[in-house]
């Protein structure tokens, strides 16, 4: 699927407070629809949004509202749900598909600018990864000085969506005179209410034009092996494959990564029975295991510290 959007359209990025209905807003060309939050918020009205756009004739793509502020490793968390999540309600893949990094919600964004760049290049680079066209949507105060914006452009292009306001309040055409001044930028989002209608006002300054490549396929003999597989993951903690089955010998926390700093995801009582498909260790002697999820996603608890086992292995 090849989607366009031209140079000077105007279009509308959509979160739950708006219409479901895009026509709602009938002079929009194009849709950035938020699919998702943090680690586990989803839109509830990102499917029909993203369907009455397509049924409209208009592209669309989608965002995710980041949590991992200067987090490399919440920052692939966050990107693995982002593109489960898009692709599960629509967001075309080879569309565009954007890390909104900004402050609120628990993004600390004052923090170390390398850091904050290399977690924004790690959500992107799982964007990537999935199949779509990753952009950047942030303020042009943050992207000149909280984050290294020449280390984004220089690996993905134009891909910088720029929100900057001539004003606060409605604004019914983007003011040239205002333009952040930027290189690569893709889209400009110059008003928080366009004509009136309660929703943000973007307009893309120069043609953007998305799709998929087929793949070219190549066959090769496939290798087998009974060796184990084991990887290095952004921590530096080496995983080992293992099936297994554990069962808790107490209440322990599931969480989204292999570090007690990662989200919990639930408490497992006394005697929950946890299938695993790899184990590692890290610097302080507890071993992880990973369970395998639904869509993709993986959750992580603690099994063994040191020689002491907190359940029963089978």
């Amino acid at each position: 699927m090849t989607q366009a959007i031209e140079d000077r359209s105007y279009g509308i990025d959509e979160a739950s407070y708006q219409s479901e209905n895009i026509a709602s807003y009938p002079c929009a060309k194009f849709a950035i629809v938020k699919t998702t939050e943090g680690l586990n918020y989803q839109n509830p009205k990102a499917r029909t949004q993203a369907i009455t756009a397509k049924q409209a004739g208009i592209a669309v793509g989608g965002y995710h509202y980041g949590h991992f502020s200067g987090n490399v490793t919440q920052a692939i968390q966050e990107g693995n749900f982002a593109v489960q999540v898009a692709k599960n309600v629509g967001i075309p893949l080879g569309s565009l598909f954007a890390a909104d990094w900004e402050t609120g919600s628990g993004n600390v964004t004052s923090g170390n600018k390398e850091d904050n760049t290399n977690a924004i290049l790690a959500f992107m680079d799982v964007v990537a990864k999935a199949g779509y066209k990753p952009f950047l949507y942030s303020g042009k105060a943050l992207l000149e000085s909280n984050i290294d914006t020449k280390r984004i452009t220089d690996k993905y292009g134009d891909c910088l969506w720029v929100a900057y306001y001539k004003i606060e309040g409605r604004q019914d055409t983007a003011d040239f005179n205002w333009f952040p001044t930027m290189d690569h930028v893709a889209i400009w989002q110059f008003t928080d209410n366009w004509k009136g209608m309660g929703i943000d006002g973007n307009i893309a300054v120069k043609k953007l034009t998305f799709g998929n490549k087929t793949p070219q396929v190549t066959i090769k003999p496939i290798k087998t092996s009974t060796e184990p597989k084991t990887w290095t993951d952004v921590q530096g903690m080496t995983w080992h494959e293992e099936h297994g089955t554990f069962i808790t010998g107490g209440a322990i926390n599931l969480r989204w990564g292999a570090t007690t700093q990662s989200t919990i995801i639930t408490t497992l009582p006394a005697g929950s029975v946890v299938k695993y498909n790899a184990w590692a260790r890290d610097g302080v002697g507890r071993v992880w295991l990973q369970q395998p999820r639904e869509n993709g996603h993986d959750g992580y608890l603690v099994g063994r510290v040191g020689n002491k086992a907190w359940g029963t292995f089978k």
